[in-house]
């Protein structure tokens, strides 16, 4: 974290925790924002989520805070202290105790990415490698896939003895040192779990947000998304906003309010954040399904720009995006054109392969899986989709695509449902590809035989065809910093 960062951040403890507490109470608080409609200092929240966290504020009284919430809001400063308080409610990554591992751990450029989750979003397994092969950390925490949406930890748990669960103490040991004693070059890139005392006070309270249908409620979606990447105490964010059919944000304007008021969030918390907001109306790349997607990364990464399926396309672009922006952040582009030739530079002369390759070998994973991704076991059941008109495929429908991966396996409709690594979908036509009467459009792969002749059917409904060829619209249609909300300048892909 910069100079000036540690500053804003100290300065910013020290006005919220010295305020004397003698008159708060938790029907204060509750009184404060039901009854009053005034909004919370930083000192009030902070003092709130510590009790609840110690138990002293109990679980019906914090159900009626968030209800409150949900009802009259809160401003920019009470959310960021919000985040702030979940943040401090657990273990935090503590990049300066690290010294004795990496001499300059504290002049390190720690960068991270977040998406608001989509379907067959996979960006996360070329990026964080793409990012660290410039020598900028990465220090990835990843969710696992719930209802429609996948997540990047089940991805990455197909590969045969991946480790996702760490401490803090072994994420920042694993990031910062050499996976070949030969020389001192640090891996610099990890994508793991949330260590189980980060946050605790985020776990709970969304525990009680999802019983009482207050998960929608913008300041409490946006302190408990941000309370976990703040808790790595990066130096910069990259957010990834999405919108449309496949997303949870269904329109461009709910994900330009929520990008906003995560970067507000992120750049009160001492953290320099900005976000693109992208589209989600149908799946990102050919494949849907945690090893197949984790296979068409590897084909991405191991691929020649001009052997690069356009197929994959879409992924690529987001990737590249992202990556240009956090190379932006951390000091290794001078702009987003910039970073986009540097980055598809990387992504195309192995070095964000063999940085991928590392990660994987380091977090105990199989490489052979990588260096022989066909060799990988396939579902015992598959069946085509076959088009049954000509014409140009305009979209695919991003949630029911993903609503039929959850049937097949491949997703899962409550937390503890098993996944199935070798479900899944591949696409062979995407949108604004011409396809003809008798053509396969996918492949449907399942251990669940009896889903086939259904999933087969939905995926098949899910496609929009046109007679003539239509101009699809942009991918990324924004660019979003603390200082207002721009058009996403499409000419940096040099198309």
């Amino acid at each position: 974290m910069s100079d000036t960062q540690n500053f804003r951040k100290s300065q910013r403890k020290s006005q919220w925790r010295e305020t004397k507490h003698d008159h708060l109470t938790p029907q204060y608080i509750l009184a404060k924002k039901r009854y009053n409609q005034e909004p919370h200092t930083p000192a009030e929240i902070a003092w709130f989520i510590e009790q609840f966290t110690q138990g002293h504020v109990k679980d019906y009284q914090m159900t009626a805070w968030l209800m409150a919430i949900c009802l009259n809001g809160m401003n920019g400063v009470e959310t960021a202290a919000l985040c702030d308080a979940m943040v401090d409610s657990g273990e935090v990554m503590d990049w300066s105790s690290c010294v004795h591992i990496c001499k300059d751990v504290n002049n390190l450029h720690k960068v991270d990415k977040h998406s608001t989750g989509g379907v067959g979003d996979k960006v996360s397994l070329i990026l964080a490698p793409l990012v660290a092969s410039f020598d900028l950390v990465v220090p990835m925490m990843a969710g696992r896939g719930l209802g429609h949406t996948g997540g990047t930890i089940d991805k990455l748990e197909s590969i045969p003895g991946y480790r996702t669960q760490y401490s803090s103490e072994e994420f920042a040991k694993l990031l910062l040192t050499s996976t070949d004693r030969s020389d001192d070059r640090r891996l610099n890139a990890a994508i793991v779990s949330p260590s189980k005392d980060m946050v605790p006070a985020d776990k709970r309270m969304y525990a009680l947000r999802d019983v009482t249908s207050t998960v929608s409620c913008l300041p409490l979606q946006i302190s408990s998304i941000m309370s976990k990447k703040i808790a790595e105490r990066p130096d910069s964010l990259v957010l990834d906003v999405k919108f449309g059919l496949g997303s949870f944000n269904k329109n461009v304007e709910e994900s330009l309010q929520l990008a906003s008021g995560m970067i507000e969030t992120g750049e009160l918390c001492g953290i320099n954040t900005t976000a693109l907001v992208t589209r989600m109306d149908s799946p990102l790349g050919y494949a849907v399904g945690n090893w197949l997607e984790v296979k068409e990364c590897i084909e991405i990464m191991s691929s020649k720009e001009a052997a690069l399926s356009e197929l994959s396309a879409d992924l690529v672009n987001v990737t590249l995006a992202l990556a240009a922006q956090m190379l932006v952040q951390g000091g290794k582009a001078s702009n987003l054109r910039d970073g986009v030739v540097k980055a598809k530079e990387n992504l195309h002369n192995g070095k964000a392969c063999n940085k991928f390759r590392e990660m994987v070998s380091a977090q105990g994973g199989d490489v052979d899986t990588i260096d022989f991704p066909e060799q990988y076991a396939q579902a015992n059941f598959s069946a085509e989709v076959i088009s049954s008109q000509t014409g140009y495929l305009v979209s695919l429908n991003a949630l029911e695509v993903g609503l039929v991966g959850v049937n097949i396996g491949a997703g899962r409709k409550t937390v503890d449902d098993p996944i199935d690594k070798t479900a899944g979908i591949l696409f062979h036509k995407r949108p604004g590809m011409h396809v003809v009467e008798g053509d396969v459009l996918a492949t449907v792969y399942t251990e669940r035989g009896d889903q086939l002749a259904n999933a087969v059917q939905r995926i098949l409904d899910s496609c929009t065809f046109s007679a003539d060829q239509i101009e699809l619209p942009p991918l990324i249609t924004n660019f979003v910093t603390n200082e207002g909300v721009e058009d996403f300048d499409q000419s940096i892909f040099g198309e």
